[in-house]
């Protein structure tokens, strides 16, 4: 799946309402950073796939889809030969829509529309039918549950390059003084603005880039026992517990939902 499939002037445009595409590739899709006019839902039928911004980080399984607003600069991969979806929407119809990225529990009505959709021919206006159809999506996609697995990311440079430290090695059991200390800021300042400016406080933070991380690893088909001591936990049990806290399910059961992975 690639913007490119689709004319830089029809997404410029205002119309149609919604444009559709589906694919299945034979390997991984990534676009480098771009933003366009139009809203636009990114869904995975198969394996897992990653939206960064300069917000966060958003980690898509199967049957969950991803909404990027307009104008939102952003990039897309996907780990693993890409079977998905994606929809994107005029400026004109986002305004009932999240005006930040959200995860999104995908429908079965909501996949088949989009699918359906992405059978249309580019044209300037919808015909009645098509046009029911999109509202149909629209509505699907403004009361699909909202699910909760983000990582944001800190505003402020300095803890933003922790947090990218952090990124590039998550298994790294540096303690909050020591980052402190690193960036010149006494702890309790850290650990306020931490919290400030992500959601979370640096402990819990940290533990859900570790979080990230083992998806990365469970989708390219680890096991599990080898993701829990590569991130540094001490047992086995710890890292199930953990990842089970932050993703509601076990890393096993999460390996087996995606394609991959051993238990």
């Amino acid at each position: 799946m690639s913007d490119a499939f689709l004319p830089l002037d029809v997404l410029s445009r205002d119309q149609p309402l919604l444009l559709a595409q589906s694919a299945q590739g034979r390997s991984a899709r990534e676009t480098a950073a771009h933003q366009h006019a139009r809203g636009q839902l990114i869904g995975t039928m198969t394996g897992l796939s990653m939206l960064s911004t300069s917000a966060g980080r958003w980690a898509v399984p199967p049957a969950s889809a991803v909404w990027v607003p307009p104008y939102l600069a952003h990039e897309f991969r996907s780990y693993g030969p890409f079977h998905g979806w994606s929809v994107y929407i005029a400026q004109s119809a986002c305004r009932a829509l999240p005006d930040r990225p959200q995860l999104l529990s995908t429908s079965p009505l909501l996949r088949e529309a989009i699918l359906r959709a992405a059978l249309w021919p580019v044209a300037e206006y919808l015909t009645a039918q098509q046009a029911h159809i999109a509202q149909v999506i629209l509505d699907e996609i403004a009361n699909s549950p909202r699910e909760e697995f983000c990582l944001p990311m800190p505003s402020d440079p300095r803890l933003l390059a922790v947090a990218e430290a952090i990124l590039k090695n998550p298994s790294a059991r540096e303690s909050m003084s020591a980052y402190a200390e690193q960036v010149s800021l006494s702890e309790r300042t850290f650990s306020r603005w931490y919290k400030a400016q992500t959601g979370f406080s640096f402990r819990v933070w940290q533990a859900r880039a570790r979080i990230l991380q083992a998806i990365e690893w469970l989708t390219e088909g680890r096991p599990v026992t080898t993701v829990a001591f590569d991130l540094g936990y001490e047992t086995v049990s710890s890292f199930i517990e953990v990842f089970k806290t932050h993703v509601g399910m076990t890393p096993g059961r999460f390996a087996a939902v995606v394609g991959g992975g051993q238990p």
